[in-house]
């Protein structure tokens, strides 16, 4: 027999169906829609799609919310009972209510709602972001906007005021606005293999490896397995393209780019150690007519793009599939100028001549066309890291599908936790 709602439940519905309407996020969706339409990027179908998905998203999450004002004080667990959600569903949108400021979370785990006087304007505009120097520089504003008025200038993504619609998209997928680690943790874990929790979070198997392809040793930077597990997607016909980083001219200065065959794959291989918004790429996979993508990042790229799993799915989906996200160990990453300092100040090297870096042993490297070898303890340069990077939380990119660096790996080979 169906069960019939009873009056209050029908009562925290139409509540939930009016405070969704009436959402800051729908609202702009929908008052930008012409906007948004005629910049391009999204389709009408694409654009109709996802003020859908808002609509149900906020639904769903006032419902939470009228859950949580009925019973002041509830753990998630008592929350998704009387919602019928699952935990995982009820904590990512508590974690949004949360950064909303329309909920608190209490030391006991009990969540409780907030005084109207405590509240902010949610999801405002990510300069706020980049004046307090907490940018990543990883490019996710830029491909989630709708109407291309984000670009990348001076390593920092600059809003073009006279384009801007306020939807507040870009401040979603940021991930340093809110990033609720402990949850998307906990929505990989879902597999029912084995997952270890020890020194590095958690990971299935680690493993040292090498190469075995001839092309792929002449050019990598440790082991060469970011390169063979990508000419292995390529080759079964699994992705239709990768975004990776170049270097875009002798001086290594850097460029995000889209590669679809080996042949450009060796063409990028080796790390580079300068900010590069590759996230901002989804938007070209679905200009250039691609679909199928693997993502090669650092920590925070990945982020940016578990978050939008998350928070984001719709507008995710319309921009390609992801098939692989794989992640690169990082401690830290400079800006072009701060490289510039590095390696001519403090190592006595010209750019142009420098062949490969790499971090080792506590030791920044450069490796030079002849042949020679400079190196400078890491802590010395620290202060010279994007600022960003003081408070990343993720050195092995525990959220990427699989994980390479060299750390804990013989010269030549490298880590790779899965």
């Amino acid at each position: 027999m169906r069960r019939v709602p009873g009056l209050s439940e029908l009562r925290r519905r139409v509540d939930a169906i009016t405070e969704a309407a009436d959402s800051f996020r729908v609202r702009a969706f929908f008052t930008g829609e012409k906007e948004i339409v005629e910049a391009g990027k999204f389709s009408k179908g694409e654009y109709e799609r996802y003020l859908d998905y808002l609509l149900e998203d906020e639904f769903r999450r006032r419902l939470v919310l009228g859950v949580i004002r009925e019973g002041e004080g509830l753990t998630i667990e008592e929350i998704a009972h009387r919602t019928g959600f699952s935990k995982l569903e009820v904590a990512r949108h508590v974690n949004a209510l949360r950064y909303e400021e329309l909920v608190e979370c209490k030391d006991d785990g009990l969540v409780i709602t907030r005084k109207e006087e405590q509240r902010k304007v949610p999801y405002e505009k990510i300069k706020f972001i980049v004046e307090e120097g907490l940018c990543t520089g990883c490019g996710g504003c830029i491909a989630a906007c709708p109407v291309y008025a984000i670009t990348f200038i001076d390593e920092k993504p600059v809003i073009d005021e006279g384009k801007c619609i306020g939807c507040g998209i870009c401040n979603i997928h940021c991930p340093r606005t809110f990033f609720p680690i402990s949850m998307i943790r906990e929505s990989l874990k879902g597999s029912p293999v084995n997952v270890e929790t020890e020194g590095v979070s958690f990971f299935r198997q680690a493993y040292t490896a090498q190469t075995a392809k001839e092309k792929v040793k002449q050019v990598c930077q440790d082991g060469g397995i970011v390169t063979s597990i990508l000419a292995y997607l390529f080759d079964k016909g699994m992705i239709d393209c990768a975004i990776g980083v170049r270097k875009a001219d002798e001086y290594w200065r850097t460029q995000a780019t889209l590669v679809t065959n080996l042949e450009e794959l060796l063409g990028i291989a080796g790390t580079k150690y300068t900010v590069t918004p590759s996230v901002s790429l989804l938007e070209e996979v679905k200009r250039r007519g691609f679909r199928r993508v693997a993502v090669v990042g650092v920590p925070c790229q990945i982020h940016t793009v578990r978050k939008a799993e998350a928070y984001s799915s719709e507008l995710l989906s319309s921009l390609g599939e992801i098939v692989a996200l794989i992640g690169i160990f990082c401690m830290e990453n400079f800006g072009y100028i701060a490289l510039r300092e590095i390696v001519e100040n403090r190592l006595g090297v010209k750019l142009e001549d420098v062949a490969k870096f790499n971090i080792d042993k506590g030791k920044f490297f450069a490796h030079t066309k002849n042949g020679e070898e400079r190196s400078i303890p890491v802590k010395e340069i620290s202060m010279l890291a994007r600022h960003a990077c003081h408070y990343c939380p993720d050195l092995t990119n525990e959220l990427a599908d699989i994980s390479v660096g060299s750390i804990g790996s013989s010269k030549g080979w490298s880590t790779v936790l899965v």
